[in-house]
């Protein structure tokens, strides 16, 4: 009987031990407050940086796409500008009307249009037409070597370079327009600039720039070129 009741005395202390060990090895209201708090200062960082890092990535990629374009630009326009034999201005994007540029700079945009024209070279400008990938012979005219025929230099060609949006790409566009070819240079141009100043008869100045919406207030960023004109101004 002595023996039952001391066994019984000792596995009730052997379970209140137990039960005081799990409340002094369980945490608080307080302790686990802290915890959470912690955690969520730590989480709410590691976002924060993700969110910056995707920021600065979707920038540099923007920074980078916009120089492309600005690069393509400048190609396309620097190329026409070295071979043409006259260049002008038009307020309109058609290219109607246009004046003359002997100096001073224009901005292609809201309905101002550059207007280039450059020597012919093929004996036709329409596609479809039999001789429209041959050349014109080369001859002599007005103190002048180009192509034409035997009643002299073959007639410019007008090319027109404007910014207008496209209801077909559904954005801003710059445009190169050929006889009646069209041919979208650059996309989504909401925010690029293209400026043409003509200081003298041997030099043209093109500065295609953007604002990039990370910058703020800050100078667009540019890109130019002084384009050495090759032939003699007749328009």
């Amino acid at each position: 009987m002595i023996a039952a009741f001391a066994t019984l005395k000792a596995r009730a202390g052997t379970r209140w031990a137990s039960g005081n060990r799990r409340r002094q090895g369980a945490f608080t209201l307080a302790e686990v407050m802290i915890g959470m708090a912690g955690s969520v200062i730590v989480i709410g960082a590691l976002l924060f940086g993700a969110f910056g890092l995707q920021r600065s990535l979707h920038a540099s990629e923007l920074y980078a796409s916009y120089q492309a374009n600005q690069r393509r630009i400048l190609d396309y326009l620097s190329r026409d500008l070295r071979r043409s034999i006259g260049i002008a201005s038009a307020t309109s994007i058609s290219g109607s009307g246009a004046t003359k540029l002997v100096s001073g700079s224009i901005a292609v945009e809201n309905q101002t249009a550059l207007v280039l024209t450059l020597p012919g070279y093929y004996q036709g400008n329409e596609p479809g037409v039999n001789d429209y990938d041959q050349p014109l012979p080369v001859v002599a005219a007005n103190n002048q070597v180009g192509y034409g025929t035997t009643n002299g230099l073959a007639p410019g060609v007008t090319v027109i370079f404007r910014k207008e949006y496209l209801a077909s790409e559904g954005c801003v566009c710059y445009v190169r327009q050929e006889a009646a070819a069209n041919l979208v240079i650059v996309r989504h141009a909401e925010n690029i600039n293209l400026q043409v100043t003509v200081t003298d008869g041997a030099s043209c100045l093109v500065q295609v720039s953007f604002q990039s919406p990370y910058s703020g207030v800050a100078p667009l960023v540019t890109t130019f070129d002084n384009v050495m004109l090759r032939n003699i101004r007749t328009f």
